[in-house]
C-alpha cells in the first residue's frame, strides 16, 4: 500500500528568516548572491518582479474577496491560486504584508462552501466545479491553523474531504463534476494535491482513496514517459505531465523509474511562453504547466537540475511581465500572475504543499 510520506509543516509567518535558499548562480549574465528576503528568490530583477506582481494581485482583488475577471470572475479556483501566490510570499491570514487580502480570500472561499461539502463559486469557465473545489481545499488547508476562524475552516475542510472521497470514480480518478462518473489527469492530480494538503493540516485522509488515485495517474503514463489526458489512448503533453509528476511526488510516490521517465520526457518538451510545440499546438496552459514544472522539479530535490531549469525560466517570465506587474494568460491575468509568482517564489520554500521533504526533527 502506498501512503503519504511524512512532511514537516514550516511556518510562513517570517519572510526574512530563510538562511539558505537554493538559487542558480547566474541570471542575465550576472552573479546571484543570497537574497535580501525570502520573498524574492533571486537577484534584484526577480525581487522587483515579484513585488510588482504581488502588488498587482492585491490591487486586483474583487470587493467580495475573490479574484478573476471575464469568464473567470469570482472563480473559487482562481481565488485559491491567487491566495496560494500570496502565501508563497510569506504572509498568512493573520500576519505579513498580504494578510488582509488573504483573510478576505479565505472568507470568500468559506462562504462558497455548500451543504454538500462542495466549495464552488462561478466555475462554468472551468467546465465544472471540481477544479475550484480542489484548489479551494488546498488553499484553506494550507492556511488552517493561521486564521481567525480555524473551527469553521476545519468543518469546511472535513466536508470537502468527504465529498472528494465519495465522488471518486471506478477508475480511481475525478473530473469536472462532483460525481463518480468519468475522470481525467488534470482534475485528479489537483484532487490528490488537495488530499495531501488536508493530510498536512492534520486531518485523516482515506489511504484507499489516495492509493486508487495514485494508481489512476500511474496508468496514464505513456510509453514515451509523458502522461496522457485520460485512460483511453492519447498523446503526452507537458502541462499534464508536470501536474502528474508533482501530484505523485506529493502523494509519496518515489518510483525512480517512473519519475525518471517522466522528467526525461518533460525536459525534452520544454514549455515556452509565446510559442507552442508540436504536441500542444494551440495549447493555452503554458503558465499552468510552468507552475507545475516548478513544483515537480523543486520537489525532486536535485539542485543542479533545478538551477538549470529555474534560471532561463525566470528570465522568460521577467521578459513576459506586463508594465502593470501582471502576467497575461488565456484564462485571466489574475491566474497568469498567480502562476508566474508560484514559479518565481518556489525556492523560498514557504508554501507547505511545495516544501521539499525534510526529516522529522
Amino acid at each position: 500500500m502506498i501512503c503519504f510520506a511524512r512532511t514537516v509543516r514550516l511556518s510562513t509567518v517570517c519572510i526574512t528568516c530563510i538562511a539558505v535558499v537554493l538559487l542558480p548562480q547566474r541570471l542575465n549574465g550576472q552573479p546571484i548572491g543570497p537574497p535580501a528576503t525570502a520573498v524574492a528568490p533571486g537577484n534584484a530583477d526577480i525581487e522587483a518582479a515579484v513585488v510588482r506582481g504581488l502588488d498587482w494581485l492585491a490591487a486586483a482583488q474583487q470587493p467580495d474577496g475573490s479574484w478573476g475577471s471575464g469568464a473567470f470572475r469570482s472563480s473559487a479556483a482562481v481565488t485559491a491560486t491567487c491566495t496560494m501566490a500570496l502565501v508563497g510570499s510569506g504572509s498568512t491570514a493573520t500576519s505579513g504584508p498580504r494578510a488582509r487580502a488573504i483573510a478576505r480570500a479565505v472568507a470568500f472561499l468559506v462562504a462558497s462552501a455548500g451543504g454538500s461539502g462542495l466549495i464552488a463559486a462561478r466555475e462554468q469557465a472551468a467546465h465544472g466545479p471540481m477544479y475550484g473545489h480542489a484548489f479551494a481545499t488546498i488553499a484553506l488547508a494550507e492556511l488552517y491553523g493561521e486564521t481567525d476562524d480555524d473551527e469553521t475552516i476545519a468543518d469546511v475542510l472535513d466536508r470537502a474531504r468527504i465529498l472528494i472521497e465519495r465522488t471518486q470514480n471506478d477508475e480511481g480518478g475525478w473530473r469536472y463534476q462532483p460525481a463518480a462518473r468519468d475522470a481525467d489527469l488534470s482534475v485528479t492530480a489537483t484532487v490528490l494535491n488537495a488530499l495531501r494538503a488536508v493530510r498536512n493540516a492534520g486531518f485523516e485522509v482515506s489511504e484507499e482513496t489516495v492509493d486508487r488515485g495514485i494508481a489512476y495517474v500511474r496508468r496514464l503514463q505513456n510509453a514515451d514517459g509523458g502522461f496522457r489526458y485520460q485512460a483511453s489512448a492519447g498523446p503526452s503533453a507537458a502541462p499534464r505531465t508536470a501536474a502528474a509528476l508533482f501530484a505523485l511526488q506529493a502523494a509519496g510516490v518515489r518510483d525512480e523509474l517512473l519519475l525518471d521517465r517522466g522528467f526525461g520526457w518533460l525536459a525534452a518538451q520544454p514549455l515556452k511562453l509565446g510559442q507552442t510545440i508540436r504536441l500542444e499546438s494551440g495549447d493555452g496552459y503554458t503558465l499552468y504547466g510552468l507552475a507545475y514544472t516548478a513544483a515537480a522539479t523543486w520537489q525532486r530535490g536535485d539542485d543542479a537540475v533545478w538551477n538549470d531549469w529555474y534560471a532561463p525560466t525566470a528570465e522568460m517570465l521577467l521578459a513576459a511581465q506586463r508594465e502593470d506587474g501582471s502576467w497575461q494568460d488565456p484564462s485571466c491575468p489574475e491566474y497568469g500572475t498567480s502562476a508566474a509568482l508560484t514559479v518565481l517564489q518556489m525556492p523560498a520554500d514557504l508554501t507547505p504543499l511545495y516544501q521539499r521533504d525534510r526529516p522529522t526533527p
